[in-house]
């Protein structure tokens, strides 16, 4: 056969009054489309301008095309990674494909004949195949495989069900046309020629097939133009957004809390206008996966507070607000047990495939909350207490060297210079399990002859709790009085044991004129051990780590601690959530003090996974972890509790008390 005769005929058998409706119809529908989505980006532009430039367009672009080809941050899921993959490339083929076609048939170009052909339409049936298998995946996850996380709403699996129309309808479409000739050639059409060798089977004459050919044509036309008409609706539109939110998702550390839009306006987002940019094209591009509502310790725990639900009462705010002045009382939207139960741990962040700051909103209609006097008492409790006595545990501050008593650390004199500042925090003054951290880092700081100094009661809280609960004023008023004190030191480096002190002093402060350098006690200790500074520790039981959710997920750190623990014991274990996947202890954002109650109790859900390691350590490198994991610990059933230390009890009590370095 001549090459040039290995082809088919574009649009044969359709009549050209069909082909003129379809072409009109498609010109609208995208045109449409294009008229929403432009809208729906005005509405969002009410909004606030991001206080922060974007990454330039060329990095965006390339973090664009990184998400569409790799699917990364959706193969964290292995199921749903691989069916994105399917369908994303799948609909690539499909769309290439369909293109060739329109370049064969509209312009002089002429291409598409013999082995291009071939090779081509076994291509492009390959690519349909993958788009349907993904498609598959997710109805059957989505209706089938009893996932709880998975939102069931039907808009959600609309979007599925027309793309599976669209796909199956083409292939029908393109057994029909084969069956009427049945040329050899047509076999690298691997699908189509199957369904026109079934149909051949069938008996179905050529009358027919051409008349099923023309209502299949039909169809498959119609259900293209409703998905380009519908490309902007609902959970349809993510397929935009989502790639556009991911190249703008934060670059910062993970813990570390953005600042109020402007300095000018009252903070916090008590309606849709006081939500930025980003923030509104993030809510657009949720893909209500429920990924942040499994990994939430909140809702963990059964209280009402569902990362999933925040975002989309956003969503359904802004649309509102498209038709609207100013947008409602967006804070009135949620329950309040719900924004208050957030321990600000990140995990919803962590896990998002579109890069949704989820507890940065709840932070700030938080913020909203404070402005308008609606707190709960628990929260403008220890708001006093952080104001009148510089701490929220209400301590009078004059007290926070009682913990010292016969350790007699230095503390700095007035306009004394310090290199190495300890920065012991409020934990580590006032509550008992914190007050026995600072004893221990005091025992290792003058057993290795470190040179330092303490402040003694002229510390006050970072304001990290009182910024996570929102009152921005309240930290702003802690972090400028605590910079002046640290700056008529000259400080050079602040040593804590407390990731929350940490995450502040480095990641915020800076905004504020600070420029010390912060080191976390684990950080500290980690090198000790490598400088050869602390030896000898070996024989400590089987322990199991708990990462802190503002020194692993929040800010990277999770080599540190782990290196200080195998310098103690080769039976170091991990429970099934560790690292920047840790679950958290429950006391972030306030938690300590708020107590929403639910089912259950996150700090009792983290101690029976610590048990079922089978460790008889759970260690930890955080005063509030160490307080809600021995509060947890109480709650297991007898024999099955566990020791809670430090890290850095479990090295004072270790080390060597001869032959401290110098």
């Amino acid at each position: 056969m001549n090459g040039s005769a290995i082809t088919r005929e574009i649009l044969g058998n359709i009549p050209a009054g069909l082909v003129a409706a379809f072409y009109a119809l498609a010109f609208g529908a995208c045109g449409w489309a294009a008229w929403v989505l432009l809208r729906r980006s005005s509405t969002r532009h009410r909004g606030r301008r991001p206080a922060q430039s974007p990454p330039p367009l060329g990095e965006r672009l390339v973090s664009i095309a990184r998400y569409l080809v790799f699917q990364e941050p959706l193969r964290r899921d292995r199921f749903a990674g691989i069916a994105h993959l399917l369908v994303t490339y799948g609909f690539l083929i499909l769309f290439v494909g369909t293109s060739i076609v329109f370049l064969e048939h509209q312009t002089p170009l002429h291409f598409f004949y013999g082995w291009f052909y071939r090779v081509a339409s076994l291509v492009i049936d390959l690519g349909g195949l993958a788009f349907i298998t993904g498609l598959l995946m997710f109805l059957w996850r989505r209706h089938f495989a009893g996932e709880g996380r998975i939102l069931r709403a039907w808009w959600v699996a609309a979007l599925t069900w027309l793309l599976l129309a669209i796909s199956i309808s083409g292939f029908l479409l393109e057994g029909a046309r084969i069956a009427v000739e049945l040329p050899d050639f047509e076999r690298w059409s691997a699908v189509g020629y199957s369904i026109a060798l079934a149909l051949h089977a069938a008996d179905v004459s050529a009358e027919t097939l051409q008349v099923w050919h023309r209502a299949l044509w039909g169809g498959h036309a119609l259900v293209c133009v409703l998905f380009f008409a519908l490309v902007p609706w609902l959970f349809f539109a993510h397929m935009i957004y989502g790639a556009a939110s991911w190249s703008l998702r934060r670059r910062r550390p993970l813990a570390q809390l953005r600042s109020p839009a402007s300095p000018e306006l009252p903070p916090g987002a008590a309606t849709v206008r006081a939500l930025d940019w980003n923030d509104l094209l993030q809510v657009d591009a949720c893909t209500t996966c429920g990924l942040c509502n499994m990994v939430c310790p909140a809702a963990a725990a059964g209280t009402p507070l569902r990362p999933r639900e925040i975002v989309l009462g956003i969503r359904e705010a802004l649309t509102d607000f498209g038709s609207t002045a100013d947008g409602d009382d967006l804070p009135g939207r949620f329950d309040s047990d719900a924004l208050w139960s957030c321990t600000t741990c990140g995990a919803c962040n962590e896990v998002c495939p579109v890069g949704i700051d989820v507890y940065d909103k709840i932070v700030e209609l938080r913020r909203a909350c404070v402005e308008a006097g609606s707190v709960p008492d628990s929260a403008a409790d220890f708001f006093e207490a952080t104001a009148n006595a510089f701490n929220p545990f209400g301590r009078d501050n004059d007290q926070r060297l009682a913990w010292a008593q016969g350790l007699n650390p230095p503390v700095a004199e007035p306009g004394e210079e310090i290199d190495l500042l300890y920065w012991v925090g409020c934990a580590g003054s006032f509550d008992p399990d914190g007050q026995s951290v600072s004893r221990s880092m005091i025992a290792i700081l003058d057993r290795l002859g470190i040179r330092y100094r303490i402040l003694g009661c002229r510390e006050r809280c970072t304001g990290d709790p009182a910024r996570r609960a929102g009152e921005e004023g309240l930290f702003r008023q802690c972090a400028r009085e605590n910079i002046e004190t640290l700056a008529g030191h000259s400080v050079k480096t602040v040593l804590t044991h407390c990731p929350h002190c940490f995450n502040t002093m480095k990641n915020e402060y800076p905004e504020f004129g600070a420029s010390f350098s912060v080191e976390h006690h684990s950080q500290f200790l980690a090198r000790m051990i490598a400088e050869g500074r602390l030896a000898g520790m070996e024989g400590l039981a089987s322990v199991t780590f708990h990462d802190p959710c503002y020194l692993g997920r929040g800010n990277g750190e999770t080599a540190a601690p782990r290196a200080v623990i195998d310098a103690m014991s080769d039976a170091r274990v991990e429970m099934p959530r560790h690292g920047k996947e840790s679950f958290c202890c429950g006391a972030g954002g306030g938690g300590l003090w708020l107590d929403v109650p639910g089912k259950d109790r996150v700090e009792n859900i983290r101690s029976r996974e610590a048990a079922s390691t089978g460790a008889k350590i759970v260690a930890t490198g955080c005063p509030f972890c160490k307080i809600m994991l021995e509060a947890g610990n109480q709650a297991l059933p007898d024999g099955n509790s566990m020791v809670v230390k430090d890290l850095a009890e479990l090295v004072a009590e270790r080390m060597p008390r001869s032959g401290a370095a110098s």
